[in-house]
C-alpha cells in the first residue's frame, strides 16, 4: 500500500511539472569559445544528455580587438619600414651630391693647374722672366704704382695684363718693353711720366702677387688695357669706351680688351 502510494504521488507530481514547466531545461555554460546545452527532454527528437554548442560572444568580442590590434602593429611596423627607406635614400642622395661637389671641385683644380702651367710655360717662352731678373723687378715695381692700393686679386689683375700684352703682337715683347712704351711723350703707364713707378717701396703682398702672375695665375680673362675712370683724361674714357670691349670691374680699375 505504501509502494501504491509514494508512486501516486511521484505521478501527480511528475503531471505538475509537465504542466507548469516548460518541454525541457536548459543549462548554458560558458566554455571557452562556445556555449553548452543540456537537453533533459526525453522524445523521439531529443535526447537527454546532448550538447550544443553555441558561440561564445563576449570572446567573438575579444578576438576582433585583438585583429585590430594586430592590424594597427602591423601598420606601425610597416610605416617604420618605409620611414627608414625614405631616411636611407635621402642619406645615399646627399651624399651623392657631396661626392659630386668634390669630384667637380676636384676637376675644376685639375684645369686650373694645366692652365696656370701652360700659361706659366707661356710666360717663359715669350718673357723669359728669371726669379730676381730686372724684368721680375720692373714688373714688382709697375703692379706698386698702379695697383698698390688694391687687395691681392686687384694687383694680380695688373700684373697679368702686363703680362698678356707681352704675349700680344701688338705689343714689344719683352715686360721692360711694354711698361715703358711711349709714343712721343705718352707713355702707356701714367707711372712713368708723373715719377711715381721711381718712388714707390715694393710691399710683400706686391711681390707676392707678381710671383703668382709669372707662375700662371691669371684671372685676367685676356684684358690688355685697365683704367680707374674717376682719375683718367676725358678723352682717354672717351676712348676706352669706344674702342675697346670691356670686360669686367675689379676695385676700382675697370679692365678692356
Amino acid at each position: 500500500m505504501k509502494k501504491i502510494i509514494t508512486g501516486v504521488m511521484t505521478a501527480l507530481v511528475t503531471a505538475a511539472m509537465l504542466l507548469f514547466l516548460p518541454n525541457y531545461c536548459m543549462a548554458v555554460a560558458q566554455a571557452p569559445a562556445q556555449s553548452v546545452l543540456f537537453d533533459n527532454a526525453v522524445t523521439t527528437d531529443e535526447v537527454n544528455g546532448v550538447l550544443e554548442l553555441l558561440p561564445n560572444p563576449v570572446l567573438k568580442e575579444n578576438q576582433k580587438e585583438e585583429t585590430y590590434i594586430q592590424a594597427f602593429a602591423g601598420e606601425a611596423s610597416q610605416n617604420r619600414k618605409i620611414e627608414s627607406l625614405v631616411q636611407s635614400r635621402q642619406k645615399r642622395i646627399q651624399e651623392e651630391k657631396i661626392r659630386a661637389e668634390k669630384l667637380r671641385l676636384k676637376r675644376l683644380a685639375e684645369k686650373r693647374a694645366r692652365q696656370e702651367a701652360k700659361r706659366r710655360r707661356e710666360i717663359q717662352e715669350c718673357c723669359g722672366v728669371a726669379v730676381g731678373s730686372e724684368d721680375q723687378q720692373i714688373l714688382e715695381r709697375i703692379v706698386e704704382a698702379e695697383a698698390g692700393g688694391e687687395s691681392f686679386q686687384g694687383r694680380l689683375l695688373v700684373a697679368n695684363v702686363i703680362l698678356n700684352r707681352v704675349k700680344s703682337k701688338s705689343f714689344p715683347k719683352t715686360i721692360k718693353g711694354v711698361v715703358f712704351a711711349h709714343r712721343g711723350s705718352r707713355y702707356q703707364f701714367s707711372p712713368i711720366p708723373d715719377g711715381r713707378y721711381y718712388s714707390v717701396s715694393v710691399s710683400k703682398d706686391t711681390k707676392s702677387a707678381v710671383k703668382a702672375a709669372l707662375r700662371g695665375k691669371d684671372p685676367s680673362k685676356g684684358a690688355l688695357y685697365f683704367m680707374e675712370r674717376s682719375s683718367a683724361a676725358r678723352s682717354n674714357v672717351s676712348w676706352f669706351d669706344r674702342a675697346l670691349t670691356r670686360l669686367f670691374r675689379y676695385g676700382c680699375h675697370e679692365f678692356y680688351k
